[in-house]
């Protein structure tokens, strides 16, 4: 899934955009192995929303991010 988010954030980083600071950050953020695991779940649900993750798969997202098996 990570994989998944990575690569949407690519896509909006590179249209170059108003928005291109806050994908950058969410790049870096992306990057860090265990990013969500120790991320506060309102920042977390933020940080999807902005990826485009639709609003009724944001929760099952999350949760997978925070298995501990993937």
């Amino acid at each position: 899934m990570i994989d998944k988010l990575n690569e949407v954030c690519d896509k909006l980083i590179s249209l170059n955009n108003s928005d291109y600071e806050k994908f950058v950050v969410i790049k870096k953020i992306l990057n860090k192995a265990d990013a969500f695991i120790n991320m506060d779940i309102e920042y977390a649900y933020s940080i999807l929303r902005d990826l485009e993750v639709p609003e009724e798969d944001i929760k099952n997202v999350y949760l997978e991010l925070i298995d501990p098996c993937n």
